[in-house]
């Protein structure tokens, strides 16, 4: 994870570049957590399993407790979830985003009162969940298809810290780390993650979310960028295998340790995000 010095030499160093973020449950960029880059896919590097449960940008910090959707959860058919709940509250920030419910049409997030993170999908059901971040900075939220699979996560981002929502049974519920606390990345604010994507790390399967985090050598420039897969399991998630990414001649990489993305998505230009 970059510390606030790092993140500093990084943030010059990469500030003609456009930004794009692919993240696991390792260092991350920003917040407590990691972000996802448009590029998510980095070149494979060597592989190692960390079992660390709250690294940068993969576990929550401490405490953080489950919060159920804010409406039934409605029965999920080939048609999507059963119409239920109210639609997008008046006053709303709101955003097409991904596919959620699996009907194959898109869906819409939105942001209601600066603290609750809502989807309503094109079948007529809504349901929402507290944010629970501590940052004064506004929220925004990303939905993505993680793995191409139908593991749907929502980041939500108060731009120091992530936290990983998953969409579940026509539901949003907070992700669980092994301890039982809330799963978040750091982006540069703890010094262990700086941005989240979805890549495929060395020696997995496939495509998963990841969380980044950019190392730098003594002279401050990024030297590689360490990422680490999440395990999501239902409403659970935990770190994974880890590899890492040369810096050198991949400014790309480098620009998505320091995002929150997802392959062609960005927090950014997708990102649902709350009027200041």
């Amino acid at each position: 994870m970059l510390t606030r010095t790092a993140a500093t030499a990084a943030a010059a160093l990469l500030g003609a570049l456009a930004l794009g973020s692919c993240g696991a449950d390792q260092p991350t960029a920003v917040t407590p957590a990691a972000p996802v880059p448009s590029t998510s896919s980095l070149p494979p590097a060597p592989t190692t399993t960390t079992t660390a449960p709250s690294p940068p940008g993969t576990t929550a910090p401490a405490g953080g407790t489950a919060v159920a959707a804010t409406t039934s959860a409605a029965a999920r058919t080939s048609s999507g979830c059963a119409p239920v709940g109210t639609g997008v509250p008046a006053g709303a920030t709101s955003k097409q985003i991904v596919d959620a419910d699996g009907d194959g049409r898109p869906d819409t997030g939105w942001i209601s009162g600066g603290t609750n993170f809502g989807i309503t999908t094109a079948s007529g059901a809504s349901f929402s969940i507290p944010m629970e971040l501590a940052g004064g900075g506004p929220r925004s939220v990303l939905v993505e298809n993680t793995d191409g699979k139908g593991t749907i996560a929502a980041l939500a981002s108060d731009g120091r810290t992530v936290e990983l929502l998953l969409v579940r049974n026509c539901g949003l519920y907070p992700a669980k780390n092994p301890q039982a606390q809330n799963y978040e990345f750091d982006l540069g604010f703890r010094g262990t993650g700086t941005g989240v994507g979805c890549s495929q790390v060395a020696g997995t399967s496939g495509r998963s979310l990841v969380g980044l985090n950019v190392h730098l050598d003594a002279a401050g420039q990024p030297q590689d960028v360490r990422r680490t897969q999440i395990i999501i399991d239902g409403t659970s998630a935990r770190n994974g295998a880890t590899d890492t990414v040369a810096a050198a001649g991949n400014p790309a990489a480098v620009q998505s340790g320091t995002q929150i993305s997802c392959g062609e998505l960005t927090m950014s230009r997708d990102g649902v995000t709350e009027r200041n």
